[in-house]
């Protein structure tokens, strides 16, 4: 049967993935993770209705961490790396649903060495929605969020997390922000 580029034609109980195109699959992850961020900021906005502002941020944070912790080493694990150095620990940034290989998050990484990497977030999408809407979500997702969940992703934790830049941005044409990952000797 030829690869499907839609799900257009009858409903098909035994769909499976493989029978879409490459092409459907990626426009699918693109909304799968378009989806991701959705699911969370949903999360996230009824846990401080309810709960308020502080809690809010701290289930976020535990949240993430748990995620990251249960679901980053299948990413190895699927992938077929060891993230022994830095370098090859990079590589689960680029995997999850709130990758830096899509257009969401673009980066560039600056290799010191095998264990010592600079990441410059070029654009973040997140931070443009909240220096439009909620300035008052800048601190605690950018200098607490993301810094506990970047500590997480390379699943190796001899690696060390340093935040260089971190909003607020001077202007929108700024980098987002900027880390360094360092391999504890």
């Amino acid at each position: 049967m030829a690869e499907m580029d839609d799900y257009s034609g009858p409903f098909k109980p035994d769909l499976a993935f493989d029978d879409f195109s490459k092409e459907f699959l990626l426009k699918l992850m693109t909304l799968w993770q378009f989806s991701w961020f959705h699911m969370s900021g949903a999360w996230y906005d009824a846990i401080r209705a309810r709960f308020g502002f502080h809690a809010a941020n701290d289930c976020c944070v535990e949240a993430y961490k748990a995620v990251a912790e249960r679901v980053h080493p299948r990413y190895a694990k699927l992938a077929n790396y060891q993230p022994t150095t830095v370098r090859e620990a990079m590589k689960g940034l680029q995997l999850g649903p709130d990758n830096s290989t899509g257009g969401l998050f673009p980066c560039e990484y600056e290799f010191k060495s095998e264990n010592h990497v600079i990441m410059t977030v070029i654009q973040c999408r997140t931070l443009l929605s909240y220096e439009r809407e909620a300035p008052e979500m800048i601190y605690p997702s950018c200098h607490v969020l993301e810094k506990a969940m970047l500590e997480r992703h390379p699943i190796n934790p001899d690696i060390r997390v340093t935040p260089l830049r971190l909003p607020p941005r001077n202007s929108p044409e700024d980098i987002a922000c900027q880390w360094e990952f360092r391999l504890q000797e």
